[in-house]
């Protein structure tokens, strides 16, 4: 398979041993969510992958490539165990049928990675929501705070919630995937977006919180500037990729934290996924270890 010679080259140092051990990761037909569950194949983990795309592409988005059947195929090719699970993560229904059926297959779950979001499709349309990305916030539509939050912030908490007896007998590990925009403080940007991020990192922090006792940990992790499907394809010019970084780099991270014995000592912490490559001596899908982009974020 073509796709997964090309994810098992660039690698550096001892990869992470997770063999045996069963992680859930959520939107991961494609972008981001499909890379971390192919950095978690990587290290051998059964790989429980959910979203809307089952298989070819989504009707209102058909430019747009990547299906769980895609991502679970590679996942397996690249070492681990694959599982494609269609879901919708804004119906609680189908997300508790989710945990159910990993509880029928393995009565435990080592690592939830909350990554599914909702929101961006604007900004691949460029519809209204796309358009008005950058305005003050009454020029834009009003449906975007709840595709934020319903499609994102809302699922990460119902999905944890329902995955916590599976995760308190694993003593395992729940990774938000956010972004700097949640470390700003002037919130003159996407207010949603801001907002959004923002909540999914102090619920990070209250997740840790109420988790500790049970062994639990829970972190943010941000990547930099990922080369997501939609975002490579983005008008040329509109993003400096210098320094960017692959979809599975931010896998690696996960792969990486998910194996350390001490993980514990990080929970309610948000992390870098660039700063974590440096301490953990991983390299992206080419090699590189790109830089951390905090300083850029920091103090705004």
């Amino acid at each position: 398979m073509v796709g997964a010679f090309l994810v098992l080259a660039g690698m550096l140092g001892p990869m992470p041993a997770l063999g045996g051990k069963v992680a859930l990761v959520t939107g991961a037909s494609r972008g981001v969510g499909r890379g971390v569950a192919l950095g978690l194949g990587e290290a051998g983990a059964t790989v429980y992958v959910t979203g809307r795309t089952l298989s070819g592409r989504r009707p209102d988005m058909p430019f747009l490539a990547g299906s769980l059947e895609e991502t679970a195929a590679d996942v397996t090719a690249l070492g681990g165990s694959g599982v494609a699970v269609q879901c919708d993560h804004r119906d609680d229904a189908q997300t508790r049928a989710v945990i159910e059926r990993i509880a029928g297959d393995h009565e435990q779950l080592d690592l939830l990675v909350n990554n599914v979001w909702g929101g961006y499709e604007g900004l691949h349309l460029w519809d209204e929501r796309g358009q008005t990305w950058n305005a003050p916030f009454w020029e834009q539509p009003l449906s975007l705070w709840d595709e934020m939050f319903g499609a994102g912030v809302r699922a990460h908490y119902v999905t944890t919630s329902l995955a916590a007896p599976l995760l308190i007998a694993a003593r395992g590990l729940v990774v938000n995937i956010s972004f700097f925009a949640g470390m700003r403080h002037r919130g003159t940007e996407n207010i949603p977006y801001f907002l959004a991020k923002n909540a999914d990192d102090r619920m990070a922090q209250a997740f840790a919180n109420h988790f500790r006792p049970h062994g639990v940990s829970a972190v943010s992790l941000y990547p930099g500037l990922v080369r997501t499907e939609g975002v490579l394809l983005a008008p040329e010019g509109t993003f400096d990729f210098t320094n960017s970084e692959s979809p599975q780099f931010l896998g690696r991270a996960a792969a990486h934290l998910a194996a350390d014995p001490d993980v514990l000592s990080r929970s309610g912490q948000t992390l870098v996924a660039a700063e974590l490559a440096q301490e953990y001596g991983f390299t992206d899908i080419d090699g590189r270890q790109p830089p951390s982009a905090r300083a850029s974020f920091e103090g705004e």
